[in-house]
């Protein structure tokens, strides 16, 4: 039977939320599941196997990372290479689908839309609290429902910024040779940045498939300084992919603001806080935002460092 749908998910040593994301998937002769192992410990290869026992009556493609390559996006390019379905979704191993999503993406399966964005939720973990990762992308959702313009178009482009909760039509991937980042962070930025670019038509739904997941007690993880490095990097070339691309009307309604980058580099002194600005501005990249050209802006500066610090953490973890 031809498949209609792949489902691409990373895996590292999550073997226990795997099975959860597995058990939210029908089995279905015309959907597949790809699951990608990221290097993980051997007692958690075995676990794998496992699984592939409970769920025998799903469609389940075991792969791995070949030798030298680390990282999920190399994960998420292993699976597109082999997936076959005409639809791609992707899942991170620690997340799940919400019950009813088979039949509110296969909806869309005749479309000619070439991305689907669907309105996402998260939840903590072991509390299903509802948690803050899926507020940024149900804002963009929302604003192009309600203002059908060709700002919020963009903004939904460009702006959504993870793979998850969209349904990509698989032949604007391979037709445009798009692909993950084979970084260790922020290897989705780009690829969704690019398939936004070039998908010709586009909706957003209102409909919730997916539940993205955060642990409980914990605003961010850790940011190292080379994962800052990443991060940073990326951001500069997402920064030139769009000036390059988009006309100057469109560039200045979604150019990136390299602010939360500037105010990131502080934990790693002086020295960084000048090499990032200077990345930044020989790009020519804005730092400012209009209210900080407002002198009122300085006058409780201080007050706000702590409450921006955390914004910074969850910008770098987006």
């Amino acid at each position: 039977m031809l498949v209609k749908l792949s489902i691409i998910v990373p895996h590292f040593n999550s073997s226990g939320s795997l099975e959860r994301l597995i058990a939210s998937i029908p089995a279905r002769h015309s959907l597949e599941i790809i699951i990608v192992d990221d290097h993980s410990a051997p007692t958690e290869k075995a676990k794998l196997e496992v699984l592939s026992d409970k769920f025998y009556k799903h469609r389940l493609l075991f792969l791995a990372n070949g030798i030298g390559k680390k990282s999920a996006g190399a994960a998420r390019n292993e699976g597109l290479y082999y997936a076959s379905g005409q639809w791609i979704l992707f899942a991170d191993a620690d997340d799940y689908f919400l019950d009813g999503f088979y039949e509110k993406v296969s909806a869309f399966f005749e479309s000619e839309y070439d991305i689907v964005y669907f309105t996402p939720i998260s939840v903590y973990n072991n509390t299903d609290d509802e948690a803050d990762r899926h507020a940024k992308y149900e804002v963009l959702v929302k604003s192009y429902l309600k203002e059908k313009n060709r700002i919020a178009e963009l903004k939904l482009r460009y702006q959504f910024e993870v793979p998850w909760s969209k349904l990509f039509r698989r032949s604007l991937i391979m037709k445009n040779y798009i692909k993950f980042d084979e970084v260790m962070h922020a290897n989705d930025v780009l690829f969704s940045v690019k398939t936004g670019y070039y998908a010709q038509e586009v909706y957003a739904s209102d409909e919730r498939i997916y539940c993205a997941t955060k642990d409980s007690g914990s605003l961010t993880t850790f940011i190292t300084e080379r994962s800052f490095d990443t991060r940073c990097h990326v951001f500069l070339r997402e920064h030139y992919f769009l000036k390059d691309h988009l006309s100057k009307e469109e560039f200045e309604i979604i150019e990136p603001n390299g602010r939360y980058y500037l105010l990131g580099a502080r934990k790693f002194g002086i020295r960084k806080i000048w090499n990032v600005y200077r990345a930044l501005r020989k790009q020519k990249v804005k730092i400012l935002t209009r209210h900080m050209l407002n002198p009122l802006w300085f006058k409780d500066r201080y007050r706000k460092v702590k409450k921006e610090d955390e914004e910074t953490e969850r910008f770098m973890n987006k």
